[in-house]
């Protein structure tokens, strides 16, 4: 099963090396075609959740994805010491395994689909997190959105709006005016610049995910570097409701550090510190 699967993301990545290079005399035209295609009302979706050593929260994550019945869930492995992977099986996902790290995770899932279903315009992929769930009726949202033409042209990506999960009754008054203070910023962010996170749920077209190469394999910040390059596409759409991610690392790290630490590592990013540099920023937030 594990050489199949690696054998798939293999043929997978040479195809799209080649679908890339027989565009690049026509890059204009094809995302025209593109974009004035609005997807189906029977759009197909996969739902890749890319985990490691998850066991405790990939199970609500695959039951919102499979929420939808339609819908393709793959979770993939990047390598657990824990009970990851039986859960996600034993909940209706199916597994590949991976070497780690998000954006190489992701990139095989999206491999994994392709190579055992079709491939054509209606085709969703909706990355979410372990930590992560998506709301119910997420897929007539979705495909709603997507449809609707702006400036003659039909939406190619989006995210949900973010909610910070794992709220306690008896927490007290100032910690939940500053998680929905952070619920708030996140969901501004994104209506004002266009750049949702992927703890927000990315979700593109297949075809828009092919033409910009998938998610760039690096240590951490594949989500960031993902909506960049979507968003020179076109504006996202902000779906109507939330994806609810896990708040643990602001429990356990605190808000003010985390969300500082964000921003200094996004601005690194931009004046060229090393990724390795950042990575290590962020292990130590």
């Amino acid at each position: 099963g594990d050489s199949l699967t690696a054998r798939a993301v293999r043929s997978t990545r040479r195809a799209m090396r080649f679908d890339r290079a027989g565009r690049d005399g026509d890059a204009r035209d094809g995302r025209r075609a593109s974009s004035s295609r609005a997807p189906s009302s029977k759009a197909s979706f996969t739902v890749v959740i890319p985990a490691l050593n998850e066991e405790t929260r990939v199970r609500e994550a695959i039951a919102s994805a499979r929420a939808n019945a339609s819908a393709r869930v793959i979770v993939v492995d990047g390598g657990s010491t824990d009970a990851t992977v039986r859960v996600a099986r034993k909940h209706g996902a199916s597994v590949v395994r991976s070497e780690r790290g998000r954006g190489r995770q992701m990139n095989a899932g999206a491999a994994a689909a392709a190579a055992t279903g079709t491939r054509d315009a209606s085709d969703v992929l909706v990355f979410l997190h372990a930590d992560s769930t998506l709301p119910t009726g997420y897929g007539e949202l979705i495909t709603r959105a997507l449809a609707k033409r702006v400036t003659g042209r039909s939406r190619e990506w989006g995210a949900f709006e973010f909610k910070m999960g794992g709220e306690r009754e008896d927490e007290g008054f100032a910690r939940t005016c500053t998680r929905r203070a952070i619920e708030f910023g996140t969901n501004a962010r994104c209506r004002l610049f266009g750049m949702p996170y992927g703890d927000q749920a990315l979700v593109m077209r297949r075809e828009t995910f092919d033409s910009v190469g998938g998610f760039d394999e690096l240590p951490f910040m594949e989500d960031y570097i993902m909506a960049r390059k979507l968003r020179r596409r076109g504006a996202p759409a902000l779906f109507s409701a939330p994806v609810t991610t896990s708040g643990r690392r602001w429990d356990e790290r605190g808000f003010s550090k985390v969300t500082l630490m964000n921003q200094v590592i996004i601005l690194g990013y931009h004046i060229g510190v090393p990724m390795e540099k950042l990575a290590e920023w962020y292990k130590k937030t």
